[in-house]
């Protein structure tokens, strides 16, 4: 099993302190090599799909990638002697907690502008939508699953449902429309509140979205995924 890996996600992590910090610190390393660096922002993997990208390297992050090597490199500079041992080890996830850390404050701030963003977006669209019974059937059909635009599915059958529910967004919701979209589309297993668990859950069917679970479902999750794992 691989975990998806996103900025936000080591941001989020980045807050316990002490024993906490500890224990998410010695999490993240377990996790050894076996984890994917991908975009948070899922209005340009949708671009990229619709740009014909392959659709298994469409959600990747390279600039994340590039962020987490010039951390880890930071002290391997010409003359000091060091080697860089590109084993397992070096791409442990706890060091991200180092580096993304002190970005906290901005990254929130532009949580914020992605929750303003998106319910301004929405807020038109709802207008729109309640001035012209047609509007969001044809604007925003209900497309079918193509597996080579999973995100592209994703996005804009949730937009059409956030359309419906007339606008009931909260704080974090920007940040969260992107998890969610990211999750389902490229992911086997994730987690959402339930909020975004049943939006998820109202999107058409069949698809190849993934396996999703709230809360409550943490110990589900664990047994599915564990049921799927080559030696069970």
């Amino acid at each position: 099993m691989d975990l998806l890996f996103s900025v936000t996600n080591a941001a989020e992590l980045s807050g316990p302190q002490g024993r906490s910090a500890e224990a998410v610190r010695a999490f993240l390393d377990e996790i050894g090599p076996h984890w994917l660096p991908i975009e948070l922002d899922a209005f340009e993997v949708v671009n990229r799909e619709l740009k014909g990208a392959d659709p298994n390297k469409s959600c990747f992050s390279e600039s994340l990638l590039k962020s987490y090597m010039v951390h880890r490199m930071r002290d391997h500079k010409t003359g000091t002697g060091k080697v860089i041992d590109l084993s397992d080890d070096f791409f442990t996830l706890g060091t991200t907690l180092d580096w993304v850390g002190p970005q906290r404050e901005s990254i929130r701030e532009g949580s914020a502008k992605m929750d303003e963003a998106l319910r301004s977006r929405i807020g038109e669209h709802v207008d729109k939508s309640r001035r012209d019974a047609l509007w969001l059937d044809q604007k925003f059909p209900r497309l079918p699953f193509n597996p080579s635009l999973r995100a592209t599915f994703a996005y804009f059958n949730l937009v059409r449902t956030l359309i419906a529910e007339a606008n009931q967004l909260k704080p974090g919701d920007g940040m969260d429309f992107c998890h969610a979209v990211m999750a389902t589309a490229f992911a086997s297993f994730a987690t959402l509140d339930k909020h975004w668990k049943r939006r998820v859950g109202s999107l058409p069917k069949p698809n190849g979205l993934a396996r999703i679970y709230s809360k409550q479902d943490l110990d589900a999750m664990v047994a599915d995924i564990e049921s799927c794992l080559p030696n069970n």
